[in-house]
């Protein structure tokens, strides 16, 4: 009876160490393997910021090549729908506008888009020197040209693009005052740039 009597006590043992484990288990094992996955599943699983789509331009300068400008134009449009915060799309609008559409106000516009919109430096910097361009060059305004790169020195205040303005600004203050215009600033041409070059000038 001895023998019987310890067994029941070491099976009633077993049951409530087993009992306690689950009850362990439940309150400190499941969060911890919750937890555990959801950080393996970071390993694989890419980020809203990695994996968005980048915009797609080659139909667009298909388009282009085609001497379809217009088309171009429209083309850069539903890149523009479907990528709002793209800066660069309007600046090749800007671009086509000039120099094959004849639409100096379409490209104006487009440019004013690119600036109000561009959130990097590279970006902010880009557009506001083709808007200065436009002022400068095509349209003769070197006061709207100034007045654009003051705006930069605003946007990018104790930035290394505040003496580059500041240096255009001087250059266009002595083409107000009748001295020699200086030399066209030469044109970005456009060229297939790698992701993460696009990424940083996009602001992704």
């Amino acid at each position: 009876m001895n023998y019987v009597g310890a067994f029941g006590e070491a099976m009633i043992t077993v049951g409530i160490v087993a009992i306690v484990g689950i009850i362990l288990f439940i309150i400190f094992g499941l969060p911890l393997i919750r937890r555990l996955g959801e950080r393996a599943g970071g390993l694989y699983t890419p980020s809203n910021d990695s994996s968005r789509v980048m915009p797609e331009y080659s139909t667009a300068e298909a388009r282009v090549k085609a001497g379809r400008y217009a088309e171009a134009v429209e083309e850069y449009r539903q890149v523009i729908a479907q990528h709002p915060e793209d800066v660069y799309a309007h600046i090749r609008i800007a671009e086509l506008a000039v120099e094959k559409l004849n639409d100096v106000e379409l490209a104006e516009l487009e440019l004013m888009s690119a600036y109000a919109k561009a959130t990097t430096e590279d970006a902010t910097v880009m557009a506001a020197g083709r808007l200065a361009d436009l002022y400068q060059n095509t349209l003769q305004n070197p006061t709207q040209a100034i007045a654009v790169m003051r705006q930069l020195q605003s946007r990018l205040p104790e930035t290394k693009h505040v003496l580059g303005a500041q240096q255009r600004i001087d250059a266009l203050e002595r083409v107000k005052a009748g001295h020699t215009v200086p030399a066209v600033p030469a044109k970005i041409a456009f060229r297939p740039t790698d992701e993460e070059t696009l990424r940083r000038r996009r602001g992704y």
